[in-house]
C-alpha cells in the first residue's frame, strides 16, 4: 500500500455493523503502487454525512442521482465509500465472514480506484467512464482474489465437481 493514501472514518449518526478499516487496508495492499499514485484519501462515510456535504445531483452513466444514493464516489484523488449503502443489502451474519465482507467492499473500492486509474493513467475522453471503471474493478478484484484467497478457488472447484453431478442426477430423476 502506498504510504500516502490516508484512510479516514467520517460518519454522521452511523456506525458500521462490522469493522471495515482493516478490509480497506487489505484491499489497498493488493493494488499495484503505480495505480495509487495521486490517490490521497479514502473516506469511509455514510449517506447522511454525504448528503450534508455534497448538494445537488451528479451524472452517473445516463442518469443524474443524488450523491447520498451512491455506494461510492471518486473525485480528483479522493474516494468516498458510503458504508451504509455498501453493507445494507447483506445480512450482518454474511458480513462477519472476512472474505465475504472484504469482497463486498472491494467491489466498490476497486470501481472507484478504476476511475482514478482512468483519470491518471489513461487520460482522455471516453463515452462510458463507468464501463472503464468496471473493467479496472474486475481486473483488480480478480488479482486480489487469486493472490489472497487462492484456496477458495480450489474449494469452489472441488465443490462444483461434487455438487454438479448430484444436481444433474436429481434433475434426471
Amino acid at each position: 500500500m502506498s504510504p500516502t493514501v490516508k484512510i479516514v472514518a467520517q460518519y454522521h449518526n452511523y456506525s458500521p455493523p462490522v469493522e471495515v478499516n482493516r478490509s480497506v487496508r487489505l484491499l489497498l495492499k493488493y493494488v499495484p503502487s503505480e495505480h495509487l499514485v495521486g490517490l490521497q484519501k479514502i473516506v469511509l462515510t455514510n449517506s447522511e454525512e454525504v448528503g450534508e456535504q455534497i448538494r445537488g445531483k451528479i451524472q452517473s452513466a445516463k442518469t443524474r442521482i443524488r450523491p447520498a444514493d451512491c455506494a461510492g464516489l471518486y473525485s480528483k484523488g479522493r474516494v468516498l465509500l458510503l458504508m451504509d449503502r455498501i453493507l445494507e443489502q447483506y445480512p450482518e451474519a454474511f458480513l462477519l465472514v472476512p472474505a465475504f465482507k472484504t469482497y463486498v467492499i472491494g467491489e466498490i473500492l476497486y470501481h472507484e480506484i478504476g476511475h482514478h486509474i482512468h483519470r491518471i493513467e489513461e487520460p482522455g475522453y471516453r463515452t462510458d467512464k463507468e464501463a472503464v471503471a468496471d473493467q479496472w474493478k474486475e481486473k483488480l478484484l480478480q488479482e486480489f482474489l487469486l493472490q489472497r484467497y487462492w484456496y477458495l478457488a480450489k474449494l469452489i472447484h472441488i465443490f462444483r465437481s461434487v455438487i454438479n453431478p448430484i444436481v444433474l442426477w436429481l434433475r434426471r430423476a
